[in-house]
C-alpha cells in the first residue's frame, strides 16, 4: 500500500516537467532562434544587393545619356562592376575562408548579368535603358544548420532608363575683346600659381630694381577661353552628329571685328574664340556685334531656316549670348550714354523678334551690369553676373545646357 503511494505520487508529481520539456525542445528552439536570426540578414543582404543594382543601373543608363558616345558593351560592363567591386569587396571582409571567398566571388560574378540598349527616338532625342539581374548566397549561421540549410540564394533585378533630349538652335556670340580683358581675374593659375615682378627699390640716390615673388592670376581673356571652350563641348554633347546647333560668334572693343558667320557644329567657332588676342587693347562698343547677331537671326533672314529644314528640325530656337566685362565707351575711357542706348535698342530690335538674349556681365562696373540686365530676356534666367574665372566658367555651361534643352531623365 505504501509502494503503490509512493508511486502514484512520483507519477503525479510534475514539479520536474519544464525542465525535461526545455531540454528536449532546446535544440529546436536554437534552430528556430537561428532561423529568425538568419533570415533578418538574408532580407538585409537583399535589401544591400537591390540597392547596389539599382544604383548600377542609375549610374550606367546616366552615363550613356551625359557621354552620348558610350556603346552598350561599356554601359553593360560599367553596371557590372558598379555591383561587383562592392559586393567583392564584402565578400573580402567577411571572414570566409579564401577559398570559399574565391567560390562566392566566382559564383556572383556568373550570376551578374547586365543588359544596355539604345533608342534613338528622333532626330533631337535618344533613350537609353539599362537592365540587369543578380544572385548571391548568403552564407548562414551554423543554428541554421539544424534544419538543413548552409546558404540561402537571394536574387534581384533592377531596369532604369534615360534620355537625352535635343533642341535645335542657331546661337550667335557677341564677346568683348576690349583693354580691360587683358585685366588679371582674382583666379590664380592653376598650374603656375607664381610669377617674379620687378618693382622700384631704390634708396637715397641709388636707383635699384628687385624682384618679389607675386600670385600669378589668371586674365580675363584667357578665362573667356576657357568658359567658352566649356559651353562648345556642352553644344557638343548635345548634338554630337552636328544636326541640331549652329553658332557663329562676333567680337568687339570699339570697332567690331570679323565675325565668325554661323555654321553646324562648334569648330569654327571654336578657332575663331581661341584666336582672340591674349593681351587686347581698346574701347568698348558692342553695337556693330550686336547687329551683326540680329541680322545673322533675324526671321526676315532664311538662312537660318533653311539650314535647318536641310536638317529636318521642322523648328529650331535662336540665341545670342552678349558678354562683356565692361561699359560702352566707344574709343574713350569713358561711359558714352549713347552707345548705351544704341546698344539698348538693338537688344529691343533682338526680343521683339523672337530672339532670346543672354547676357554675361563679368567683373562688369555697374554701368555694364545695368545695359545686359536690360539686355538679357529675363534676369532669373537670362542674365548672369560672375565675378571670377569659376563662377564665368559655370555661367557658359549653363547657358549651353539651357538653350541646348539636354538633360538626362532617370527612372528605375
Amino acid at each position: 500500500m505504501m509502494r503503490h503511494t509512493l508511486f502514484g505520487r512520483l507519477v503525479k508529481d510534475r514539479a520536474g516537467n519544464f525542465g525535461i520539456i526545455t531540454a528536449a525542445m532546446l535544440p529546436v528552439l536554437l534552430a528556430v532562434g537561428g532561423v529568425a536570426v538568419d533570415l533578418t540578414h538574408v532580407m538585409e543582404e537583399k535589401n544591400k544587393l537591390q540597392a547596389l543594382a539599382d544604383s548600377a543601373t542609375l549610374a550606367a543608363a546616366a552615363a550613356m545619356a551625359d557621354k552620348g558616345t558610350m556603346t552598350v558593351e561599356e554601359a553593360q560592363t560599367l553596371a557590372k562592376n558598379f555591383l561587383l567591386g562592392p559586393k567583392k569587396a564584402d565578400i573580402r571582409n567577411s571572414g570566409l575562408p579564401t577559398a570559399e571567398q574565391d567560390a562566392a566571388i566566382a559564383k556572383i560574378e556568373k550570376d551578374t548579368t547586365a543588359l544596355a540598349t539604345i533608342a534613338t527616338t528622333s532626330n533631337t532625342a535618344a533613350s537609353y535603358e539599362v537592365s540587369m539581374k543578380s544572385a548571391y548566397e548568403v552564407p548562414l549561421t551554423g543554428l541554421t544548420s539544424f534544419v538543413g540549410f548552409t546558404t540561402m540564394r537571394v536574387s534581384v533585378d533592377s531596369k532604369s532608363a534615360s534620355g537625352r533630349e535635343g533642341n535645335a538652335l542657331s546661337m550667335y556670340l557677341a564677346l568683348d575683346e576690349s583693354g580691360s580683358m587683358a585685366w588679371d581675374t582674382t583666379t590664380v593659375d592653376p598650374t603656375n600659381p607664381t610669377k617674379q615682378e620687378s618693382y622700384d627699390c631704390s634708396t637715397g640716390w641709388q636707383y635699384k630694381t628687385c624682384t618679389r615673388t607675386v600670385p600669378n592670376y589668371l586674365s580675363k581673356m584667357l578665362s573667356l577661353k576657357t568658359a567658352a571652350a566649356v559651353m562648345f563641348a556642352e553644344l557638343k554633347k548635345a548634338d554630337p552628329g552636328n544636326e541640331l546647333i549652329r553658332v557663329g560668334a562676333d567680337s568687339y572693343d570699339d570697332k567690331t571685328k570679323t565675325e565668325q558667320k554661323i555654321d553646324w557644329g562648334t569648330t569654327a567657332v571654336s578657332t575663331y574664340v581661341n584666336k582672340l588676342p591674349a593681351v587686347p587693347d581698346g574701347g568698348t562698343d558692342a553695337s556693330g556685334a550686336m547687329t551683326n547677331a540680329v541680322n545673322a537671326l533675324k526671321a526676315a533672314n532664311a538662312t537660318e531656316k533653311t539650314a535647318h529644314d536641310s536638317k529636318k528640325n521642322t523648328s529650331f530656337e535662336r540665341f545670342i549670348v552678349l558678354m562683356t566685362d565692361g561699359e560702352m565707351t566707344g574709343n574713350s575711357s569713358s561711359w558714352n550714354k549713347t552707345l548705351d542706348t544704341k546698344v539698348r535698342g538693338i537688344c529691343d530690335q533682338a526680343k521683339t523678334d523672337g530672339i532670346k538674349i543672354y547676357t554675361i556681365a563679368f567683373m562688369a562696373p555697374a554701368n555694364g551690369k545695368s545695359l545686359l540686365e536690360y539686355c538679357s530676356s529675363g534676369k532669373a534666367e537670362y542674365y548672369y553676373e560672375p565675378d571670377d574665372m569659376t563662377t564665368l566658367v559655370e555661367s557658359f555651361g549653363e547657358i549651353a545646357r539651357k538653350a541646348a534643352k539636354t538633360g538626362t531623365r532617370l527612372t528605375n
